[in-house]
């Protein structure tokens, strides 16, 4: 099984029974089905998640200290 992001609205039998596929939807399919469904141009590789990170906090300012 493969994960795969549909690009265009399409109908496909992955598993031997009709199912509609809609543009943006990410869906789990047949290993041959993904590839398939790639190489017409249906589906892409989705994209790796890129993890936010906060912001590291500021250090706060280091006072001089005048004789």
């Amino acid at each position: 099984m493969r994960v795969v992001k549909i690009t265009e609205d399409f109908t496909g039998y992955p598993s031997g029974r009709k199912r509609a596929f809609e543009k943006g939807q990410v869906v789990e399919v047949p290993d041959d089905f993904a590839d398939l469904a790639i190489g017409k141009g249906h589906a892409k590789e989705p994209e790796p998640k890129v993890e936010e990170r906060p912001a590291p906090e500021a250090a706060p300012a280091k006072r001089s200290v005048r004789p």
